[in-house]
């Protein structure tokens, strides 16, 4: 009887385990992505849960140029990004569900001025400032994000 129920309570405790790791499980978990756009690619830092997109790259000192984060939500929003306590001059392109982008600005340190497309998005990626220019990046361009790890 005491071997019966033991079995028992460890498939309940396995079966609860299994259940939670399920519905916990953020498909963009954080981590890092390649994120290629054109023929160019960046290495990026995944913020996708809402403590790590309300930090950012705040208090960093330095970005590499081929390097960034890219911002991901579980669904489409039309919230906007400012720079406070962020002292890396950034462009960021707003990347909508069917991974293309919608909209491309340059953000100044340490302002409080909002910046956000005239539609929903579900990808904001976050670049060194001029990047996009520099590697002729559009509005309109597809972006294709390859996840290779999570934390």
């Amino acid at each position: 009887m005491c071997r019966g129920i033991r079995e028992y309570l460890y498939r309940v405790i396995i079966c609860a385990l299994f259940s939670f790791l399920m519905f916990s499980v953020n498909i963009y978990a954080s981590g890092w992505a390649k994120v290629v756009i054109k023929d160019k690619t960046l290495l990026v830092e995944v913020a996708s849960t809402p403590e790590e997109r309300a930090k950012g790259l705040m208090f960093r000192k330095t970005l590499d140029y081929n390097k960034g984060m890219l911002f991901v939500f579980d669904s489409p929003v039309c919230s906007g990004f400012y720079m406070k306590n962020t002292t890396i001059p950034l462009s960021i392109a707003f990347i909508s569900e069917d991974n293309v982008i919608v909209k491309i600005e340059n953000m100044e340190p340490l302002t409080t001025m909002t910046h956000k497309p005239d539609r929903d998005y579900l990808f904001a990626l976050e670049v060194v400032q001029g990047w996009f220019k520099d590697n002729g990046i559009e509005v309109g361009d597809k972006v294709l994000i390859k996840y290779l790890n999570n934390r």
